[in-house]
């Protein structure tokens, strides 16, 4: 059917098509997801795309490609709308307009326990407490738990510290924990403790200070000074944060402000994030905009899909309202198990903020198109050095990290006329081991990132080794033994080898076409080379950060490895129960002992084995 307009495609398909809602994809001649859909009615949707006069040139391209549906009905339009959001983040259709967010947001989590406590929160809610947020940031997780450690003084230690300590740690010492765990606090008083904790992060503000004045002053009354002097300190503690809130902020609870820009063919997204009044971080996102989308249906797509993994807030203030935003509220309220307003506030405090996240929007867009546009340049100038006739459309770099053969790893960035594409890098864990030979070990790489390219036909326009002719011979020998070098897929392949004395700006870069190796005629200082040596930068960065995460890991864990007895198993149970190795080794017998499938002989063990390290 490679042959076929997908408009005839299409069109066979409406006999069958249902009148109720659902979501629609579009695949390509492979089985490829073009782009992916809601509809109220799925047989009008489709028949849309029949009408090639209401299309616009994208639109068009995408109808051409297509050559097969598939559909889902749904039971509602909601329904329809959190499939659809659900399905682009999974399948990331080449049509769709695609918002990079997938961060795990982080939540502020009071466990449910006999003696409660505060800690930051990431991934799925299993544990038993009540949780606060999500926040934008882990700094914004990070200051409030230094506020509630001030203001409320509630216990953050793991339970396998909390449960074996005999004396108070540092953190009451310094006023940041009332001391449960020794009984420096009675139970109520924690307990009220907890509450008001609790009472403060639902934004319940003045009348935890009120409830806090009468019990400073009752405490006075009785003549427990030092006890009245803890509640004033605590009360100051909670002035001093509330005090950082501006006068745009107060009219705000738990609440995000949205405002989306466009101008020429490019969108941002700006995203304000408070929580009980205050601002905690902000964060804009860059869609895969073409330009031919308005601004209420952008946003529609965003709202669904910035919501996909988060719950939202009860209030979603926007700077143009999206599209079908009824539906659209409807959804998030499904998935947040209560009511979601999505408002265009047109006067007060409230349209200044979301005033203010427009105007943020506006520069960060500015700022991406400019930082775009170089990269843009320099891509295009690559390829003319190349003799291609056009511009470079993906350069893959690749770098080695290893301490004489020990913990060796790979990486594999990834850079387009947009910039360093990160959710396109790759890290490898090199299976080459015990042997200082680098080029082996970039073999083993490389002959892996071939075998993948072959297998789903991708390779991308330059293939960049960090090195010099060595290291770019061992790229040329990968790609003869595969069969790829001289074919019509085979990337170019080059090496970027160091300046003198490792100077940046004075690298090298050689070009191999499977007979001979030259030099590449690229100006020392220029604007290329260093967009070049910042690709190479970043291939070493990546690559240097994942080696000390596996160094690391293997050096924790392979002071446990050592002791006699001790396998996987029961390793993981002293971790889970201690909470580290240090918390291990600071253990007595009779602790250790206490611990499952250890027993009082393999806990002389343990502890014989770490007073002797």
């Amino acid at each position: 059917m490679k042959g076929v307009d997908g408009i005839e495609v299409l069109r066979g398909r409406l006999a069958g098509l249902p009148t109720v809602p659902g979501v629609y994809r579009m695949l390509g001649d492979k089985g490829q997801v073009l782009y992916v859909g809601k509809a109220r009615n799925l047989k009008a949707r489709v028949t849309q795309y029949t009408q090639t006069e209401r299309m616009g040139s994208r639109i068009r391209k995408m109808v051409f490609e297509t050559r097969d549906l598939v559909v889902v009905e749904a039971r509602s339009e909601a329904e329809a709308l959190l499939l659809e959001a659900n399905l682009i983040k999974s399948l990331k259709p080449k049509y769709n307009i695609i918002f990079r967010d997938d961060a795990s947001y982080v939540r502020v989590l009071i466990t449910d326990e006999e003696v409660p406590m505060i800690r930051s929160h990431r991934g799925a809610t299993k544990v038993k407490g009540e949780y606060f947020g999500p926040y934008p940031s882990a700094q914004a997780v990070y200051s409030t738990l230094d506020l509630m450690e001030r203001a409320f003084r509630l216990r953050s230690c793991a339970d396998s510290v909390f449960k074996n300590r005999t004396r108070p740690c540092l953190k009451y010492d310094i006023k940041r924990c009332s001391g449960p765990c020794v009984g420096l606090v009675s139970k109520e008083d924690y307990a009220r403790q907890v509450r008001d904790a609790k009472r403060f992060l639902h934004g319940e503000r003045k009348a935890v200070q009120a409830d806090l004045e009468a019990q400073m002053a009752r405490l006075a009354g009785e003549f427990r000074y030092e006890e009245a002097a803890a509640v004033r300190d605590r009360m100051k503690a909670i002035a001093a944060v509330s005090g950082i809130s501006t006068a745009l902020t107060h009219a705000l609870g738990d609440a995000d402000v949205l405002a989306l820009v466009s101008e020429h063919g490019r969108a941002a997204v700006q995203a304000f994030y408070y929580r009980n009044g205050q601002h905690v971080g902000n964060q804009t996102y860059f869609p895969n905009f073409q330009g031919e989308e308005d601004a209420a249906e952008a946003l529609r797509v965003f709202v669904a899909l910035h919501y996909g993994t988060r719950v939202p807030p009860p209030q979603v203030y926007c700077n143009v309202a999206p599209a079908e935003s009824e539906v659209l509220a409807e959804a998030l309220g499904v998935s947040a198990g209560r009511k979601v307003r999505l408002e265009v506030p047109t006067r007060g405090e409230k349209r200044d903020i979301v005033r203010q996240a427009e105007q943020n929007a506006r520069a960060a867009l500015h700022r991406k198109t400019a930082e775009s546009e170089g990269w843009a340049k320099q891509m295009a100038e690559f390829g003319r050095v190349l003799g291609l006739e056009s511009g470079v459309e993906l350069v893959e770099c690749y770098d080695i990290s290893n301490i004489s053969g020990k913990f060796p790893v790979a990486s594999c960035v990834v850079a387009g006329p947009e910039g360093m594409l990160k959710n396109r890098y790759r890290k490898y864990a090199v299976k080459t081991k015990d042997t200082p030979d680098d080029y082996a070990m970039l073999r083993e790489v490389l002959e892996r990132r071939v075998v993948r390219g072959i297998k789903e036909q991708s390779f991308p326009t330059v293939m960049m080794v960090d090195g010099g002719k060595g290291q770019l011979n061992v790229l040329v020998q990968v790609m003869r033994d595969a069969g790829v070098l001289g074919t019509a897929e085979c990337p170019l392949l080059v090496g970027i080898a160091k300046g003198e004395e490792r100077d940046k700006g004075l690298e090298t870069l050689f070009v191999a076409d499977g007979k001979s190796v030259r030099r590449l005629p690229i100006d020392y200082g220029s604007a290329l080379i260093f967009m070049l040596q910042r690709v190479r930068d970043e291939a070493h960065r990546f690559a240097i950060t994942f080696h000390r995460q596996k160094r690391g890991k293997a050096q924790i864990t392979s002071r446990l490895d050592g002791v006699p007895g001790i396998g996987a198993r029961k390793k993981k149970a002293l971790l889970l129960h201690f909470g580290s190795v240090e918390g291990v080794r600071s253990a007595g017998v009779r602790e250790l002992a206490q611990v499952e499938g250890i027993g009082a002989e393999l806990a002389q063990v343990i502890f014989d084995y770490f007073q002797k390290g």
